[in-house]
């Protein structure tokens, strides 16, 4: 019996999804790589468990950064141990539908079909990100009404207008929630001489990062290295002050939103009024931020019950109606 598999690729976290048997892989887009015998180690979590502990022969690559890949190689072998664990081989005859980013270049799609046909797939069909996630959020993508999406992920933002089965409008940045990270790593080292982790940062993030002021302003203790001493050291921040830290890649994400929204047609305009504009992706957990996009835009924001397996939901559901989706795919056939 033929697979059909449902992959979502992104910088920070890779989601892999049968129709027979749903997610298997939600780990980080990470590989690890024996740089002497070329064989693939690890992947997802058990690549990120290698960090700073393997020997000089054994490199931990992230194969995708600002929603682009940048090692095509080590992005095929991720493909090929992800369907290696979904059971996908040439004699499964395995039918994909992968998700890509809007700002794809056309290379960059060539080379993620191709990775997946030489790992085993029969047929594969790229859709832009925001449109999956737009069919996974229940919206509705054929309809000749105006949908709005921003998607917000760890290496690029996205917002798109949907109608008739296809993008409308559209605006994309490769400033997301790495670059959050990074803000509040920069903001930190200069105003308190302290040097974060990547991991540490990420923490502080999700626990404090605020688009918006909130009713009340949470504190929390950060530990690091102490950059005059070297020894460890912690202190006390507040959502106030990550809010600053992190307020212009914030900034360039709102401002995505609202170019997407001066791109669209009077006619779509007034239907994404009523509707509202709905935020998924990781980002979209940023406390505040339906506040902020609503104070910036004037349209209703929703934050999505599960934003971070709408892209994966939306591309099993391509599979799930095939025939009735398939004006929204690019394919090829093996």
């Amino acid at each position: 019996m033929a697979l059909d598999v449902a992959l979502d690729i992104g910088t920070s976290h890779t989601r892999l999804a049968t129709r027979q048997r749903g997610v298997l892989f939600d780990e980080p887009t990470m590989v690890a790589i024996d740089t002497n015998t070329g064989d693939v180690l690890e992947v997802g979590d058990g690549a990120l468990n290698l960090v700073g502990r393997t020997s000089r022969h054994v490199v931990v690559f992230r194969p995708f950064n600002q929603g682009a890949t940048v090692d095509f190689d080590v992005t095929a072998r991720l493909i090929a141990a992800l369907f290696d664990r979904a059971g996908v081989s040439k004699l499964s005859r395995a039918r994909v539908v992968m998700s890509v980013p809007s700002l794809a270049t056309a290379i960059e799609r060539r080379a993620l079909r191709q990775a997946a046909v030489q790992a085993g797939a029969r047929e594969v069909s790229l859709i832009e990100a925001p449109l999956a996630a737009a069919i996974g959020l229940g919206m509705p993508v054929q309809d000749p009404v105006g949908s709005a999406v921003t998607l917000l992920g760890a290496g690029a933002s996205e917002a798109a207008i949907i109608s008739l089965g296809g993008i409308v409008a559209s605006e994309s940045i490769r400033i997301a929630g790495d670059e959050l990270d990074d803000a509040i790593i920069t903001y930190v080292k200069k105003e308190y001489a302290l040097a974060l982790g990547e991991r540490t940062a990420e923490e502080i993030k999700i626990a404090l990062g605020s688009a918006y002021p909130l009713q009340e302003e949470l504190y929390a203790e950060v530990r690091g290295r102490d950059l005059v001493t070297g020894l460890p050291k912690t202190i006390v921040v507040s959502t106030q002050e990550i809010r600053e830290a992190i307020e212009e890649p914030v900034a360039a994400i709102v401002d995505t939103v609202k170019v997407t929204l001066d791109k669209t047609p009077p006619e779509l305009a007034a239907d994404i009024m009523t509707r509202g504009i709905v935020a998924t992706g990781g980002g979209a957990m940023l406390h505040g931020l339906s506040e902020r996009l609503n104070a910036e835009t004037g349209m209703p924001i929703v934050i999505a019950a599960n934003p971070l397996y709408s892209v994966v939901q939306g591309s099993g559901q391509c599979l799930e109606n095939f025939d009735v989706l398939k004006g929204v795919l690019s394919s090829t056939q093996q």
